[in-house]
C-alpha cells in the first residue's frame, strides 16, 4: 500500500532535481515492512516492528523543508507543512542517508496521513495514536 508524499507546489521545482516527485517521494507499507523514499536524498526501509507508534504531528516552519536531520534523533522528509506523520521507533534505528544516523523519531509529510496511521495500526503488534 503507497502512501504518496505531500510536496506544496512552491517546493516542487527545488526538490524536482533531486527526483522527488511520483513513484520516489512515497512511504510504502507491504510484507511487514515500511519504506520511505524521498528521491535520491532518501530511500531506507524499516521492519514494521520496529515503530512503537504514529501520530499526527506538526512540523515548525522555522526548521525548513526537505530532507532535514535534527541533532535530537530527529528525523524530517518534509515536503509541506501539512499532513505531517511522526513515526516514533521503539528504539533508536540506524538509518542511510546523505549521512548515517541513528533516527528516533522520523517525520513526513503525506497525501493522506490519516489512512496512513490506520494501516500502521493495523498492522500486528503496533499501535498509532492519531492526535
Amino acid at each position: 500500500m503507497d502512501f504518496p508524499i505531500r510536496i506544496a507546489p512552491l517546493l516542487t521545482p527545488l526538490l524536482w532535481p533531486f527526483g522527488v516527485r511520483g513513484p520516489r517521494a512515497v512511504a510504502s507499507l507491504e510484507h511487514g515492512r515500511l519504506r520511505l523514499q524521498f528521491g535520491a536524498l532518501f530511500d531506507h526501509g524499516f521492519p514494521l516492528t520496529a515503530i512503537e507508534h504514529s501520530r499526527r504531528a506538526s512540523w515548525p516552519w522555522w526548521m525548513g523543508m526537505g530532507l532535514r536531520i535534527g541533532l535530537d534523533r530527529k528525523l524530517g522528509l518534509i515536503g509541506s507543512l501539512r499532513g505531517i506523520v511522526c513515526i516514533h521507533f521503539r528504539e533508536p534505528v540506524r538509518v542511510r542517508s546523505l549521512v548515517p544516523l541513528r533516527c528516533q523519531d522520523l517525520f513526513v509529510s503525506l497525501e493522506d496521513p490519516g489512512g496512513f496511521i490506520a494501516a500502521i495500526e493495523a498492522a500486528p503488534g503496533l499501535q498509532a495514536r492519531d492526535e
